[in-house]
């Protein structure tokens, strides 16, 4: 730098003479530089041009306006009335312009044909029987790391191959590598289990019965009058590579409620900014014990996540430059964020719910003129249409299933893991994860935060939504209630899981993380992977053994006796291993142990028959 400044120096010296004035050179090359810049149109040509308006799109990154001050578009908002807040800017900042990083592209960067070509063969030997692969053995294997059968990543290839097997269901391996090729990298990321949860079986056991023993409980204040929903528990988790699991009555729709208010803040804050957005919304907790119509000592309400909190949040979407003329379209694309967000999943106004709520909503008119007399709205904003869109976005409804699909592009940054759709920025998710971990569970906030560290948000309708950030999200549902307004069956559920798998954030020096154990199995010693191939031709893994393969480990490794994991299925006799290991990963039979003996005399020794055929055919 300092080089550069005395480069720069040096070429300013033969501009200027002694008194500071331009030599004659000087003048004559800028005067040659003004001549050749390009001369803008004359105004009367700039009036009666029509100015080509930018197509505005709510769930874009600051498209919500121009940084430019005199964007016709954009509509000056004043203070003339006195109000108590800092004056708006005339535009909306674009995110690049407030500092955000740009988008990271969900997809890797693409490979050669050349090499997914030979990731393709790789898998197909792997799989291959006399020549050709059974089409069912090669998904169950997929959808055995926790992919649903429906993903739409996954959709077509499931659906080519199932066309084009043959009447015994297999393909050959031209057939193969057109219908597979495509989807190679995200395969082989399943099969080689580097998910965030690689031992997805294990979770789905153990999620299982944390689910069967929080159905078994009972309240500690019972109803005197039961309701006939109050039955109903459902949970549904998505992880941020797209791994389901779901569990119970997880199919019904749910009205979100409360918990629409963290989305509609998420999305305010993409579209203005967290610094214009907190000038009217503070960030505090807010006891139920207070009054209502109570505000913070600087005269805003406390958090987004309170009625005049996300009174306030819903009407600022107003200021997002030329956001939708239509009340109607407003909603739909606040609408819009929620489905990208779900992948498109279910996700839609319930009309009962909105219509029931628009009759009961003299609260929400007696908020919203506290706040208007308090001054707590901004300029020119249409108090009744942001009341009205904020019962809209309250009364959609969704199902477990699609409501944690959400909390997993929450999960991870905004980015929908079974589409790749950027819907929220980075900056704008962080906000409102923040949000939710300060306020979402009401007056539970503090204890749900100190026992599970996790951002959440509850519904007076049953639903509770947490998001485990990098790792996954869940929605889960019952209606009955604690005495704090949230679902306490699925609040006990959320807090186990956080205990079982060892989520909590501050879970740094424990001597095992079960959930996460596996994803850097590959910087393990080479001890340890050696036992852990052993381990499983002992106990007849296949699906484990293909796993290791397709990692690149030496399935002829031997441990200190000189054993092989041929040697070991030998002994125990599971011929699934050892077909597996002589067709599909090459294992040499003709290894010896400490002793002498190879596989085959191991199979001998013990007397395994069917092991024996087997092996003496390889040797």
């Amino acid at each position: 730098m300092a080089c550069l400044t005395q480069q720069a120096e040096l070429n300013k010296e033969p501009d200027m003479k002694e008194d500071g004035g331009m030599t004659d050179e000087s003048r004559q090359r800028n005067a040659e530089n003004q001549d050749a810049a390009p001369r803008p149109a004359p105004r009367s040509l700039i009036q009666n041009q029509s100015l080509a308006q930018k197509p505005i799109n709510l769930v874009s990154p600051g498209s919500a306006g121009t940084t430019g001050a005199r964007d016709p578009g954009v509509v000056p908002v004043s203070v003339s009335n006195g109000c108590l807040k800092p004056p708006l800017p005339q535009a909306v900042v674009q995110p690049e312009d407030r500092g955000f990083p740009p988008s990271q592209p969900w997809f890797p960067p693409q490979q050669s044909p050349s090499k997914r070509r030979a990731a393709a063969d790789v898998l197909f030997d792997s799989f291959a029987s006399d020549g050709r692969i059974n089409v069912n053995q090669f998904f169950e294997a997929i959808w055995s790391s926790g992919l649903h059968r429906s993903d739409p990543r996954l959709r077509e290839c499931f659906f080519h191959l199932r066309k084009l097997q043959d009447a015994e269901g297999s393909v050959d391996r031209n057939t193969f590598h057109r219908c597979v090729t495509g989807f190679v990298s995200l395969i082989l990321k399943a099969l080689q289990g580097r998910f965030v949860i690689p031992d997805f079986s294990t979770f789905t056991e153990e999620t299982q019965k944390l689910f069967s023993r929080c159905r078994q409980l009972s309240s500690v204040q019972e109803k005197e009058k039961e309701c006939m929903d109050s039955t109903k528990w459902g949970v549904s988790i998505c992880t941020v590579d797209g791994q389901r699991l779901s569990l119970g009555d997880w199919s019904g729709s749910l009205v979100l409620g409360e918990g629409s208010w963290p989305l509609v803040y998420g999305v305010a804050v993409d579209l203005l900014g967290s610094e214009l957005i907190h000038r009217y919304v503070a960030v505090e907790e807010y006891s139920r014990y207070d009054s209502p119509f109570t505000l913070t000592k600087t005269g805003i309400p406390h958090s987004p996540l309170t009625e005049t909190g996300a009174i306030v949040t819903t009407s600022l979407l107003q200021l997002a430059g030329r956001l939708c003329a239509e009340e109607e379209e407003k909603y739909d694309s606040v609408l819009n964020v929620i489905r990208r967000l779900c992948n498109k999943e279910h996700a839609n106004l319930n009309c009962t719910s909105y219509q029931s709520s628009r009759k009961a909503s003299v609260r929400l008119h007696a908020l919203s003129f506290y706040l208007q007399e308090k001054k707590c709205f901004p300029e020119k904003v249409d108090i009744n249409a942001a009341l009205d869109l904020m019962l809209q976005c309250s009364s959609t409804e969704v199902t477990c299933e699609s409501g944690a699909a959400m909390a997993a592009s929450l999960a991870n940054g905004g980015l929908c893991p079974l589409s790749g759709d950027q819907v929220l920025s980075p900056a704008a998710t962080r906000s409102l994860l923040s949000m939710m971990q300060v306020a979402g569970m009401k007056d539970y906030s503090t204890t749900f935060r100190y026992k599970t560290s996790v951002p959440a948000v509850s519904s007076s309708h049953g639903s509770l939504l947490a998001v485990v950030p990098g790792v996954l999200g869940l929605m889960a549902f019952s209606p009955e209630l604690d005495a704090c307004g949230n679902p306490w069956r699925a609040v006990h559920f959320c807090q186990e899981l956080i205990s079982t798998f060892q989520l909590h954030s501050f879970d740094i020096r424990t001597p095992f993380r079960q959930i996460l154990a596996y994803r850097q199995w590959k910087a393990e010693s080479e001890g340890y992977q050696i036992m852990n191939v052993l381990l499983a031709a002992f106990k007849g893994d296949v699906q484990s053994l293909r796993r290791y393969f397709l990692s690149g480990v030496d399935v002829n490794a031997v441990d200190y006796d000189g054993r092989s994991a041929l040697h070991v299925a030998a002994a125990e006799g599971h011929t699934d291993v050892i077909r597996f290991l002589l067709e599909n990963a090459g294992a040499n039979p003709a290894l010896k142990d400490r002793w002498g003996s190879s596989p085959l005399q191991e199979a001998r020794r013990h007397n395994k028959d069917s092991a024996v055929q087997l092996l003496q055919g390889a040797v």
